[in-house]
């Protein structure tokens, strides 16, 4: 991890996070060779993490993905944080008004990580999920959470950084995501056009809480379709519609 020898719990940890990045299913070889460990000392600790739930593996037990364990370990994050059922009531509200997708981020510590996803039953979705991290370039969360952080933070976090050019309008560097954050300020909210992926839009608001510090960002995701502008200034007025309302019940 740091050039030293990795201990056993180090290469448990290890594990855990790769089994969060998709395809979000593994065999023990594969998860060797992308964390460059012995493939015998990930066979014995995936079968320690099973024993415990934390792991579990298919019928054939080739494929080895996160246990029920780890989802009772993450809600007791949300528990910790009050996120209680009345805000996904809102957000569920939305999303039935909206027909699309919505969800919400946070940012903690240096982490923009996704904690509310509420999926339409489409046959095209984005598939966001809960626990899953965020860059601060692209998409409505990362730019939004981003755009209220103090400056020198902002300034520590992308100075010398410059990001890949994944889709077409992805923004890489400090210039760029300086002039989109200020945007984002003087507005109150944030378009993502072709930034996540071709034909992949969205709307971003901030939530705030009792002393005017963001708390978490809002976002609705869809596909591209006929009439998709007009769309994108129908969603952002409903969502700013909610923002007081999510705001009082945002703990």
């Amino acid at each position: 991890m740091d050039g030293r020898q990795s201990t056993s719990i180090e290469k448990s940890v290890l594990i855990l996070k790769q089994l969060a990045v998709p395809p979000y299913e593994y065999k023990a070889g594969e998860l060797a060779r992308k964390l460059g460990m012995n493939r015998s000392s990930v066979y014995r600790i995936l079968q320690v993490l099973k024993d415990c739930d934390l792991v579990i593996s298919d019928k054939g037990g080739d494929y080895y993905k996160v246990g029920p364990e780890m989802y009772h370990i993450g809600t007791t994050y949300l528990y910790n944080n009050n996120f209680h059922s009345k805000l996904i009531d809102i957000l569920s509200e939305i999303s039935d008004i909206i027909k699309e997708s919505v969800g919400m981020a946070v940012m903690d510590g240096d982490k923009i990580m996704s904690l509310i996803e509420i999926e339409v039953h489409q046959p095209m979705k984005l598939n966001d999920v809960p626990g899953r991290y965020y860059p601060p370039n692209k998409g409505n969360y990362g730019k939004v959470l981003m755009a209220y952080q103090d400056p020198e933070y902002i300034e520590r976090t992308l100075s010398g950084r410059v990001f890949e050019k994944t889709f077409y309008n992805t923004l890489t560097t400090k210039e760029e995501l300086l002039a989109e954050y200020a945007r984002i300020r003087d507005r109150g909210y944030s378009f993502s056009v072709d930034e996540l992926g071709i034909d992949i839009l969205g709307v971003g608001i901030p939530i705030f809480g009792e002393k005017g510090r963001i708390k978490a960002c809002v976002a609705v995701g869809f596909y591209r379709s006929e009439g998709w502008e007009d769309k994108l200034h129908r969603v952002k007025d409903i969502l700013l519609g909610y923002q007081g309302q999510i705001e009082r019940n945002l703990p």
